[in-house]
Order: C-alpha cells, then structure tokens, then sequence
C-alpha cells in the first residue's frame, strides 16, 4: 500500500480536507518557501488533526535545538530534511521520525545518498528532482526507473517531485516507493490546495492500492488451490 504525503499544507481546511481523502501524512514548510508557514499557524492546525496523522515539518540547514523547539512546540511527529544535514545531524533527533530529502536526475545526486545508507541516519529517504538553484518544490520529474534498480537497504523510499493526479499511477509503477509526496501537483496556487485535484489524486491511489490488493489476493488463492490439488 503506497504511503501518500501531501505536502506545503498552510491552512486548517486544506489539512482536513486531504486527512478526510486518506492522506497517511502532511508536510509543513519551514524552511524559505512560497509555502513557508509559521509555526504557531501550525500548531493550531496541529491540534484540529487526528492523532494518527503524521505531523511533518520540512527544514533546510536550521540549528538543531531550533528544529526540536519547532516541533515540539507544534506537535510535529517527523522533521524532513532539505539541506546540507549530515547523517551525523540527522541521527540527532529521538523520538522523531526523519526523512532526508535529496535532488537528483538522471546523472546527479545519487552518490551522495549512500553515507546515509551505510550507517542507517534516517527513517526514510525523499527524492525531490534537482533544478539547479532550487532547493525543492519546482514541480519537475525525475527518472523514476532509477529508484526501483537503487540499493536503499532497508530504509523506505518517498518519491516527490512533479507528481499529480496524472502521472501518480506511472510513477509509482515505474519506482516503487514506499510513498509519494504531492505538493504543487495538487495546488490551485502556491500554499492553496485545489481539492478537486486532491480528489483525483487519491482516487488513483487508492485504485493502485486496490489492484496490488486483489493481485496479491489472487495470488494466494491460486497456490492454497495448488497446495489443495496436491493434498488430493
């Protein structure tokens, strides 16, 4: 089941909105963005969402004690971060759930996942797609193919970068992440959900999920039906 993250939430109707759709996560952008909120208008979002939602503030190279006063006080469950974070930085944060982002395409940024790999600093690993000069957030793909041939270890995959309604089921087809993370594919403007959109895209979502569902449905049927034939 693929996970889904829908993220540059800055508003308490477009929070509930995609929860209310099956969202697993949402992201809040504190790091300098046209999606950049604050952190006491998160923490009145916060407080109105389910506890089962995870909670996830996106950073870019902020002091380590004030990411935590960040989150704590906003009732954050997970820190995602878009810098330069070492893995040293990144195993820093107990009792969060942290995800490094890394921008890459089809030759560049891969090499640069591995230390993180090699000594298990993170939950999970983001891929957004590198535009020179942009940290995030441009709404450009990235050769998802490459995700699904890559070593991630034991670490699950998100993949985020370009992805919409349209093109969610190919992506997910074509890397097999663990979860995707939407933004500006499901945006009227910057910061401002367009929930028709939302609604497109959980659809295929969920329709994916349902298909790997009966697939793997079918497939134990047929060989308990096997094994049964063979009890005969």
């Amino acid at each position: 089941m693929t996970w889904v993250k829908i993220c540059g939430i800055t508003n308490l109707l477009d929070a509930q909105m995609a929860v209310s759709l099956g969202a697993d996560a949402l992201g809040f952008i504190f790091a300098p963005s046209k999606r950049q909120v604050d952190p006491q208008t998160v923490q009145k979002i916060v407080s109105r969402l389910p506890p089962y939602t995870e909670k996830i503030g996106v950073f870019m190279d902020m002091e380590e004690q004030q990411v935590v006063k960040i989150a704590r006080f906003c009732g954050l469950s997970g820190l995602q971060f878009h810098g330069r974070e070492t893995p040293t930085y990144c195993k820093k944060f107990a009792g969060f759930q942290v995800i490094k982002a890394f921008r890459v395409n089809a030759q560049r940024g891969w090499d640069e996942i591995l230390p993180y790999i090699q000594c298990n600093a993170v939950d999970r690993i983001l891929l957004d797609t590198y535009v020179e000069g942009i940290p995030g957030g441009t709404g450009k793909t990235f050769p998802w193919k490459l995700v699904a041939s890559f070593d991630w270890g034991n670490i699950p995959v998100v993949i985020a970068g370009g992805i919409n309604p349209e093109n969610v089921m190919r992506a997910i087809c074509e890397a097999t992440p663990f979860g995707v993370d939407v933004g500006s594919g499901v945006e009227r403007e910057a910061g401002k959900k367009d929930h028709n959109k939302l609604v497109e895209l959980m659809q295929e979502i969920k329709a994916h999920n349902a298909d790997e569902y009966n697939a793997g449905k079918s497939s134990k049927v047929f060989v308990q039906g096997v094994k049964q034939e063979r009890e005969v």
